[in-house]
């Protein structure tokens, strides 16, 4: 199927789902007056975009954009206050109010199946690439520490306030950070609660890939069409590699990244047991790559396998 006669989810007001290039879904959060805080209810819609996005073998890359001043804001605050004034408790031996388990187990039900927007936890078997013009605070900012590559605009500020909240960040972004720029500086930026600018998150923090110079008088509608270009520029890249290559590539990454027993090999190993990996090694993209080497001409690569589809012709529709 080519990209242009994609069948779209349905999504709410709240999201713009578009197809700047071959193989890329941009997919931009719309609720600008609110900076792009999250609900309940876009993140039920993110969530249903990721699992199609995951399952449609045409499209190999996504961006994550905002619309307006804001990237993404964070969780909206007032209706986080409203749930919790009525969420169930019961007594900690100090006598103090504490979680239920079954509150604590939504919590960690939301870790599971994406964290914050379906997003900051997600280990998306494809490239994900953040384009931030604006405001990016709290969850927003644990969605671009979980991106594989981030770009950004010189004016933008990023930062992690949740400690002068009274809440934290809980939903996968404070290992992600330590990883990215080590324990004192994720403590810094964590534990103050300030924010920094692009520049000190590309230059500091390892958070940010490229900024684009964008500045503070631009308008958000040249600002983000600035950063969203920078974005489309490096997905149009990504695809003109094997997408096969890419997935377990990928792949490889997010096991590097999450291995904790110290074995440097053993993610390596595990990447070479998977599906997804043994399927690259004998299938078409493979010898397509060889065969455009030795005949010196560029490749015209199949889409991947869908996994939860074997056997279904991967070859794109032009």
């Amino acid at each position: 199927m080519s990209t242009s006669n994609l069948v779209m989810p349905t999504v709410g007001s709240h999201l713009i789902l578009t197809t700047p290039a071959r193989h890329v879904l941009q997919m931009t959060l719309n609720r600008p007056k609110q900076l792009n805080a999250m609900t309940d209810a876009m993140e039920e819609d993110i969530c249903r975009v990721f699992d199609w996005f995951e399952t449609e073998p045409s499209l190999w890359v996504i961006i994550l954009a905002g619309k307006g001043r804001a990237f993404c804001a964070g969780q909206d605050l007032k209706d986080w206050l409203s749930k919790n004034q009525t969420s169930d408790t019961i007594r900690h031996a100090t006598g103090e109010p504490m979680q239920t388990d079954a509150e604590v187990n939504k919590s960690i039900q939301r870790l599971k199946r994406g964290g914050f927007g379906g997003m900051s936890t997600r280990r998306s078997a494809k490239p994900i690439i953040a384009a931030v013009d604006g405001i990016c605070m709290g969850g927003g900012t644990e969605t671009i520490l979980n991106c594989d590559m981030v770009v950004a605009s010189t004016r933008s500020v990023i930062g992690l306030p949740e400690v002068a909240r009274g809440v934290v960040a809980a939903m996968g972004g404070i290992p992600r950070l330590t990883q990215l720029c080590g324990h004192q500086r994720a403590s810094e930026l964590l534990l103050l609660g300030h924010p920094i600018s692009a520049k000190e998150a590309h230059d500091r923090y390892n958070m940010v890939n490229r900024l684009v110079e964008v500045a503070k008088s631009t308008s958000e509608e040249l600002g983000q069409a600035a950063v969203d270009q920078a974005a489309i520029e490096i997905a149009i890249g990504l695809t003109q590699n094997s997408p096969d290559s890419v997935l377990v590539t990928k792949s490889a990454l997010v096991m590097a990244r999450d291995s904790t027993d110290g074995d440097i090999d053993g993610s390596a190993r595990d990447n070479m047991l998977s599906d997804r990996s043994r399927l690259l090694y004998v299938g078409k993209n493979i010898n397509e790559g060889l065969e455009a080497f030795k005949g010196k001409r560029s490749p015209k690569w199949f889409n991947p396998v869908p996994l939860s589809a074997p056997g279904s012709d991967p070859r794109p529709k032009l």
